[in-house]
């Protein structure tokens, strides 16, 4: 299931701040503090669809098309131009355009744009209106209820603007759509919303008119200003020493005071920008980036060594590719290795939370890899929440994770982890590209695959489908976890998997292929007891031995026939689903669907409030970590002639008429050869002895295996599934 529901917490920009602080320039500044309509303000096409309600200038849309002007004294000087808006639907166009004095077109930004919710810029003009919207200003889609600033700043003399979202550049040195001289008017005309009903809100409208000294200082003082907003003091990677974040606040604070002098000269306010850029390097600076990873290039953390920072090395080793043999990985910091670029061939991810690591390789990865990401680990706790950030803060659940089912999220918070997901396999989700940037984001830790693959409404795919992009999703580096199924379809009256099982089919042939799990997210929406909902998804994580994310799930669901409950019904239900996940060492996170409608009895909210269910889930407990420490084998040292075990082969595999067949292509290992059967936890379940050539597996019980050969010094370990 997937929705777009999504908030972000209100950032002011410095454009604004600047206005209300400052008059230098300021020719427009509405915040709309009173209860009726400027007069500035003129409502066309529609009458009295276009108010003001709780501080916001309000275009109601019914089957009309609410439009509204304002015009100002003319501007001549270079100018920035902000607002803020939000809107209760994503399925909508509205056009903020800026217009001259003679009427010329300078600028047009398209909010929504139907079915491609974006918010863009216009780049042309059709018969002599705004056109080709292609220009994007926000990263992810477009979404309902979520407040976005949106400004631009104009050079007259070069007849071209800047565009920026929440302060950030988005697009530079854009070509008026007319040549003009000078900026008159603001005309908005909200033309769709999804089924006729929805509104549309704007705040803090604001014109400021500017010389280019001034106008550089002020966004040089918007960036620092943003970057001191996002930077936290602290020892551990990103942060900054308090002292270092002290002294650029003065550095900002100093030049706040020469742009509030109206009659501050140019060479003031150009010493003052020189001082404030400095000072900008000076603090970035003192950005902690310690190198946490060493690696070596011998057996027990001895030869050579190399130390490595955060970072993601995709074939960038240069002669340290193909070279370590151990490592150490500092305490609050992960890392994962594979043997090729794009994390393609053998691939492990270590995880160091509980205490430093120190680990001899796997005989697989010795001197063999070329791909390394390493990056902070954010220990969260197994209570996550659906949707963008403000449905997992305080105010609403509470939780310390969140996913939106996209790469991307409009907004990120350092409390609250964001997890990514590649919704389905169109290369939007998949390219290597967006793997790139999302590896080289070090606030990650996951990446969940598909959703819903089972699903003809969901992603809608073959295990085929999925494998085919699923590989490309190791080129993140991040945590992986497999695609998030509707139905595990596990019986847990027998212990086995349904035919056709869309999840076991795709797990047996990541083992096969040797593509990396690191855990399994499934959904459950079927009405059962707490017992019953817990032992389907301990059957999928015994076949595996992978912690489960239960990414979606209630006590049933209105799409699928169930029936409504009163409020204290789902409630109690409700309770002990959450409670048995939270119970169950297997279970590493989990998420409760809470966006079904009030009348249904198993949604979270009631008129726009927490219902009884909502705060329950708010307030439940879910301590931090969910992660369990992985105990890590130290790897065996490779020796001699082991090339020679690797040419063993077992099938069929999977097992499924009762005998593992093993040949031996090398004639060296035709004697006293042993082969033990493990299960995953590693106990021993089966042992033969003489260089057997076929064992019967028949008195095992279906599962994943771990196929131990031993000749001489030699062994080699190999998966197989059996599968009677």
């Amino acid at each position: 299931m997937k929705t777009k529901i999504t908030s972000i917490i209100f950032i002011f920009l410095t454009f604004y701040a600047f206005s209300q602080s400052n008059p230098c320039g300021t020719v427009i500044n509405d915040t709309f503090d009173e209860s009726a309509l400027p007069e500035e303000w003129v409502e066309y096409n529609t009458t009295d669809r276009v108010t003001v309600e709780d501080g916001q200038l309000k275009l109601d849309f019914t089957t009309s098309n609410p439009s509204v002007y304002r015009n100002f004294t003319p501007v001549t000087s270079n100018f920035s131009y902000a607002f803020e808006v939000q809107s209760t639907r994503n399925y909508v166009t509205c056009y903020v355009n800026l217009v001259s004095s003679t009427g010329e077109y300078i600028a047009s930004v398209g909010l929504g744009l139907l079915g491609n919710k974006k918010i863009r810029y216009a780049s042309s003009l059709n018969q002599g209106v705004p056109a080709g919207y292609t220009g994007n200003l926000i990263t992810a889609n477009y979404a309902s209820n979520t407040k976005y600033s949106i400004s631009l700043n104009a050079n007259i003399e070069n007849q071209t603007l800047d565009f920026y979202n929440n302060g950030v550049l988005m697009a530079s040195d854009i070509p008026f759509l007319e040549t003009t001289q000078d900026v008159a008017k603001i005309d908005i005309q909200l033309t769709y919303m999804y089924s006729n009903e929805g509104r549309f809100f704007f705040d803090n409208i604001s014109v400021i008119g500017l010389e280019d000294d001034r106008l550089a200082l002020v966004n040089s003082v918007s960036d620092c200003e943003t970057l001191l907003s996002s930077s936290f003091a602290g020892d551990s990677y990103g942060q900054y020493p308090q002292e270092a974040i002290d002294a650029f606040q003065l550095a900002v604070d100093s030049a706040n005071t020469v742009l509030s002098n109206c009659s501050a000269t140019s060479t003031e306010l150009e010493s003052a920008l020189s001082e404030l850029e400095a000072a900008k390097v000076v603090f970035e600076a003192t950005r902690v980036n310690d190198p946490v990873l060493k690696i070596y290039s011998e057996y027990d953390f001895s030869g050579t060594e190399h130390e490595i920072y955060c970072g993601y090395y995709n074939g960038g080793l240069e002669e340290y590719n193909d070279w370590a043999v151990s490592f150490t990985l500092e305490q609050g910091y992960m890392v994962t290795f594979a043997q090729d670029v794009n994390g393609l061939g053998v691939s492990k991810v270590y995880i160091a939370q509980d205490h430093d690591l120190a680990i001899n390789l796997p005989e697989e990865l010795q001197k063999t890899i070329s791909f390394i990401r390493v990056s902070p680990w954010y220990p969260v706790g197994k209570k996550g929440s659906l949707g963008d950030v403000n449905w997992a803060t305080s105010d609403n659940y509470n939780t310390t994770w969140h996913y939106n089912w996209d790469l991307s999220s409009s907004e990120r918070i350092p409390e609250v982890q964001f997890v990514p997901m590649a919704w389905s396999t169109a290369d939007r989700w998949t390219s290597l590209e967006n793997m790139e940037a999302i590896g080289r984001d070090m606030s990650l830790n996951h990446l969940m695959a598909f959703n819903e693959p089972d699903n003809s409404d969901q992603s809608n795919l073959t295990v085929e489908e999925a494998l085919e992009s699923y590989e490309k999703l190791l080129a993140s580096g991040l945590r992986l976890g497999a695609p998030g199924v509707e139905n595990i379809q596990y019986s847990a009256t027998n212990d086995s998997f349904n035919s056709g099982s869309w999840i076991q089919e795709f797990m047996d042939l990541c083992i096969i292929r040797g593509y990396r799990v690191d855990f399994i997210p499934a959904h459950d929406y079927i009405r059962r007891s707490p017992e019953t909902f817990i032992e389907r998804f301990k059957g999928l994580h015994d076949r595996y031995d992978l912690p489960i994310w239960v990414t979606e799930f209630n006590y049933g669901n209105p799409n699928i026939g169930s029936q409504d409950l009163s409020i204290l019904e789902g409630l109690a239900n409700i309770e002990g689903l959450v409670e048995v996940l939270e119970e169950s060492d297997f279970i590493e996170r989990y998420n409760w669907y809470y966006f079904f409608g009030s009348s249904t009895g198993i949604g979270g909210t009631t008129n726009g409030e927490l219902n009884l269910i909502g705060h329950f889930y708010r307030n439940f407990y879910s301590p931090a970590p969910s992660y369990i420490q992985e105990i890590y084998e130290q790897g065996a040292l490779s020796v001699s002639g082991s090339e020679k075990i690797d040419v063993v082969s077992l099938y069929p595999n999977p097992v499924t008429n009762q005998l593992l067949t093993i040949n031996y292509t090398d004639s060296s290992l035709h004697k006293n050869t042993i082969v033990k059967i493990l299960n995953l936890y590693g106990k021993e379940v089966l042992v033969k002895t003489n260089t057997p050539k076929q064992i019967d597996v028949s008195n095992l019980t279906n599962g994943v295996y771990l196929v131990q050969i031993i000749s001489g010094e030699n062994m080699l370990t190999k998966k197989i599934i059996i599968n009677n």
